[in-house]
């Protein structure tokens, strides 16, 4: 084997090793290429449980089987909160996830293992502008397909003048909230899901924190319709205890209450009659009115 020979060996060998460390982590990406979600629900909570947004997100993992690794975009200024799977029980489960700048400006990106079909991740960004009158711009990014997403924009207690863009139909959620609806299927890989959202309040603490004047009028209209029917059957007790059953008993309940009533003997004269609890003008042995013997 000449020279030329061998060199030429030697550079296919350095070739393949080349292409073989550069395709690795690849090949280890293409694994995960199946990867897609369905079944997403996204919550987007100004002021929920705290001054800043709250966002939530979950759904179902289609094209692998978990255990796998899932990659996810969140706002670099925003605080993790949870990052894990959903059991059969409904509990989340999972520890911190692992975080790194992203190729994306403002983004960070976050990984873990789930180890069931459904994930979930929440985070906190202080993404609202303003006071009182305040203002909220986000925008949400995957890394996967998303076939299809349900996305819930919730109006903050104590908020007034609420808007959002894209508009949209509210409805009174099982909270008593005021949150606005959006679906999505197939949305665009390359571009984000955008929202607006404006509304004005002074209220600094968070809508947990702020009670329903809703619920709270409907507590006291019912508490006041409670003491009420307390009162008036507690009166109708006492009447019908106190009230004479029998004309006789109500004759004898006359006689004894009428007033300047005289007992008989030593004497004094009976003014009213024992039996009919009529008033005798004058002395007589028997009762004008009922007949009754004196």
């Amino acid at each position: 084997m000449n020279i030329a020979h061998r060199l030429l060996l030697v550079f296919m060998i350095i070739n393949l090793l080349v292409v073989g460390v550069c395709f690795s982590p690849v090949l280890a990406q293409t694994e995960n290429e199946g990867i897609g979600f369905s079944n997403v629900r996204l919550w987007i909570y100004p002021e929920y449980d705290d001054p800043r947004l709250l966002v939530m997100l979950e759904g179902q993992l289609v094209g692998v089987e978990p255990p796998v690794e899932v990659r996810f975009l969140v706002p670099s200024a925003a605080e993790m909160y949870s990052a894990g799977s959903m059991d059969a029980q409904g509990q989340y489960t999972g520890g911190p996830p692992h975080r790194e700048p992203s190729s994306i400006p403002g983004w960070d990106e976050i990984s873990y293992d789930v180890t069931t079909d459904t994930f979930r991740v929440e985070y906190y960004d202080p993404i609202i502008r303003g006071q009182p009158d305040k203002m909220i711009s986000y925008d949400f990014r995957w890394l996967y397909p998303i076939s299809d997403i349900q996305v819930f924009v919730q109006e903050p207690r104590g908020a007034s003048n609420f808007g959002v863009f894209p508009g949209g139909e509210s409805f009174i959620d099982s909270a008593g909230f005021n949150t606005y609806p959006y679906t999505y299927s197939d949305p665009d890989d390359e571009s984000p899901i955008h929202f607006e959202v404006t509304y004005t309040k002074s209220d600094p603490n968070p809508s947990l924190a702020i009670v329903d004047n809703k619920s709270g009028n409907t507590l006291l209209i019912v508490g006041i319709v409670v003491v009420v029917v307390v009162l008036f059957g507690i009166g109708i007790f006492w009447f019908r205890k106190s009230k004479p059953k029998t004309r006789a008993e109500r004759r004898r309940h006359a006689a004894q209450n009428a007033p300047g009533t005289r007992s008989k003997g030593k004497g004094r004269t009976r003014k009213f009659c024992a039996q009919c609890g009529e008033r005798l003008e004058s002395p007589s042995p028997f009762c004008p009115h009922c007949g009754a013997k004196m």
